[in-house]
């Protein structure tokens, strides 16, 4: 009998200590970004994706206006210098010869994109992102779902 509540403890112990790194609540897995993304806290201006094709990082997109109360960009930046995390930023008319077109239709949006497979996204066109482009907290506790704030977690 004892020997069976130490394993059962044990175990709980183990999954405890680890599941906090590994996954959350709802099953999602918080990733590390390519080591280069943890830099300065700016955009990194691109035309293409082609040699990011093996990278994991977070891409904005945009089509050059935000008619959101707050400026999605000023959200995002704040975020950015915070952690000083960098993001990849694209014009959406160039986005729009991407692969990941296929997928994300509107912009304004920000990418999660690990080994080119979107993580996740913000759709532009949802209300239920809405808050998220408008609140910097909102926008930390988005991204916090996903990836580690430094490569160092």
């Amino acid at each position: 009998m004892k020997k069976i509540v130490v394993i059962v403890l044990s175990v709980f112990l183990l999954t405890g200590c680890f599941s906090n790194k590994i996954n959350q609540e709802d099953g999602t897995k918080r990733i590390y970004l390519t080591s280069s993304y943890y830099n300065k806290g700016e955009f990194i201006k691109v035309d293409d994706l082609t040699t990011l094709e093996s990278d994991t990082y977070i891409l904005f997109t945009y089509n050059n206006f935000c008619n959101l109360a707050v400026s999605c960009d000023k959200i995002f930046e704040s975020f950015m210098k915070k952690y000083s995390i960098d993001f990849v930023s694209i014009p959406f008319d160039k986005f729009k010869g991407t692969y990941l077109y296929e997928t994300v239709k509107y912009a304004p949006s920000v990418i999660i994109v690990k080994d080119k497979e979107i993580v996740s996204y913000l759709d532009a066109n949802s209300d239920e992102d809405l808050d998220k482009y408008q609140d910097e907290t909102a926008f930390e506790s988005y991204l916090n779902k996903y990836i580690y704030f430094n490569d160092k977690d």
